[in-house]
């Protein structure tokens, strides 16, 4: 994996990562390990700076705009960090204009859940006998 430490490489969200938004938070598909992932409103609001590629240096300015304070920026770089480690989102040399990203509700701390099984393993087959019939 390139080196990603210095702040100033451009990270996208991967193009096989799918993105959904429920209520209070955002669900991704990994289309290519099959694993899904949740994350809060304000995960999902970092993640979304990286849908047209973004520097670790812009998400704390961005993060620092939502008030997010001295002492959780070390939790967003975290959460950053595990991004990268699960490659959701991966250097690129091809960024697209920066979208406005606006904090959907109030900042709280991001979190990110990793599902304990990939999606074909979750599946079950709709023809499987040992199920009961719906009526």
């Amino acid at each position: 994996m390139p080196d990603v430490s210095t702040g100033q490489e451009i990270l996208m969200l991967r193009p096989d990562v799918v993105v959904t938004t429920l209520e209070s938070e955002a669900v991704f598909l990994d289309l290519e390990t099959k694993y899904f992932y949740s994350t809060n409103l304000s995960g999902w609001a970092i993640t979304q700076l990286f849908e047209c590629g973004a520097t670790r240096a812009q998400v704390e300015e961005q993060c620092r705009s939502w008030a997010v304070t001295e002492e959780q920026k070390t939790v967003v770089a975290g959460f950053v960090q595990y991004l990268i480690s699960e490659r959701l989102i991966a250097p690129s040399r091809s960024p697209r204009p920066q979208a406005a990203v606006e904090l959907p509700t109030q900042w709280e701390t991001p979190k990110i859940e990793k599902y304990k099984e990939p999606l074909q393993r979750i599946m079950i087959s709709a023809f499987d006998p040992t199920l009961p019939l719906a009526e």
